[in-house]
């Protein structure tokens, strides 16, 4: 494992899941409110620190990650981070969005919207990791 392409990697990783939570949180918030007619969310300033925080840890844990599978991925370069993208976003938002449907009273919209937001984010993220690493 190259530990500055790791670190490299985990930081832009990290700076891309702040940035693209913030505008797909607020495409996703509008889309929510103005086109399907969904209440808008209340943030907790304290919350949103500590998950800028988890961002950044995300951002190295995707890094390494990516560091250990890499070579069993098909694709070259960046292209390697079209189905780790796919994987992550299978592991990380559908299945939040199946045990949030069950166990909350979020509206199926809204969890519809964060799913593909999610997709978006995800594939951005982790093709930028693969073209970097």
């Amino acid at each position: 494992m190259d530990a500055v392409g790791i670190l490299i990697a985990g930081g832009v990783a990290s700076v891309l899941f702040l940035v693209l939570d913030a505008a797909l949180g607020v495409l996703g918030g509008l889309a929510g409110t103005r086109i399907f007619g969904l209440p808008e969310s209340q943030l907790d300033p304290a919350k949103m620190k500590l998950g800028m925080v988890f961002e950044v840890i995300n951002g190295f844990m995707l890094a390494i990650i990516y560091a250990l599978i890499q070579p069993a991925l098909a694709g070259q370069g960046w292209t390697k981070g079209v189905p780790y993208g796919l994987m992550v976003w299978g592991l990380r938002v559908v299945m939040w969005a199946f045990s949030t449907y069950m166990m909350t009273n979020l509206p199926p919209t809204q969890i519809a919207i964060t799913t593909v937001t999610g997709l978006l984010e995800m594939l951005i993220i982790c093709t930028a990791i693969a073209a970097i690493y």
